[in-house]
């Protein structure tokens, strides 16, 4: 399989701390038909990027990553936004149906669309399927080039969910200063997840601000009072 060749073995999910015991109670990582065939609004999801990856025909995906510290979680941090890293043994990845992007399916400029040719399609590139307007690897043989040209460049590689993920028990849950941290422990216990939680030093400035926390801390406590609870429209693109 593509990851083993790579040794690859931890694929990464990031997201608001205030997401945690939505994710938690779930045990997936949803995509976005399912997150509102299960009640969410649209105010759930990224303003700055959920209606590019819909236009751009990736509406169905669960996205993940194989970089373990990119640039948008620095930025979400240095902005005092509490954030935790998702880290998913790439087994339980590989069960899945999954395509491998090596651009930025909501920041790419170059797009399929209007007559215009797009990316041209390779091995190391991808190819088109369907409406999307972004070239994917989809077979074993496109992500195994795609991978060996391009993983040791440092290019943020997404890995592309074909519908939903179930988080195993090894999930991990990676927090950022002492106090994500026993947020994070508090949720996972009182929700009875096996998953650990565990600090790591952020790849670069994290001034955790009072009022961010604040409202994150009280979209936790009301989230775990009520599992039917979808939210206050909290979402760190609009803070």
């Amino acid at each position: 399989m593509p990851f083993s060749r790579f040794d690859i073995s931890v694929i990464h999910h990031y997201a608001p701390l205030h997401y945690l015991p939505l994710i938690a109670r779930s045990g997936m990582l949803l995509s976005k038909p399912s997150l509102a065939k299960a009640g969410f609004g649209s105010d759930h999801l990224r303003s700055m990027s959920s209606r590019s990856d819909i236009r751009r025909g990736f509406g169905d995906c669960a996205f993940m990553t194989l970089d373990p510290r990119p640039r948008i979680l620095g930025g979400k941090l240095n902005a005092g936004f509490p954030h935790i890293a998702i880290e998913v043994p790439s087994s339980a990845v590989a069960r899945t149906e999954f395509s491998l992007s090596r651009f930025n399916v909501a920041m790419t400029r170059m797009l399929r669309r209007d007559g215009l040719p797009g990316r041209p399609e390779s091995p190391t590139n991808g190819r088109y399927y369907g409406d999307r307007e972004i070239p994917i690897a989809r077979t074993d043989a496109d992500k195994i080039a795609l991978l060996g040209k391009h993983l040791s460049k440092g290019t943020m590689i997404e890995v592309l969910i074909h519908g939903d993920l179930l988080l195993p028990d090894d999930t991990s849950i990676i927090c950022f200063c002492e106090e994500d941290l026993q947020i994070a422990q508090r949720v996972l216990a009182e929700l009875a997840v096996p998953w650990a939680a565990t600090r790591q030093q952020p790849i670069g400035p994290y001034k955790r601000r009072a009022d961010y926390a604040a409202a994150v801390e009280d979209f936790i406590a009301q989230s775990l009072a009520d599992p039917g609870w979808r939210g206050n429209g909290l979402e760190f693109d609009r803070v």
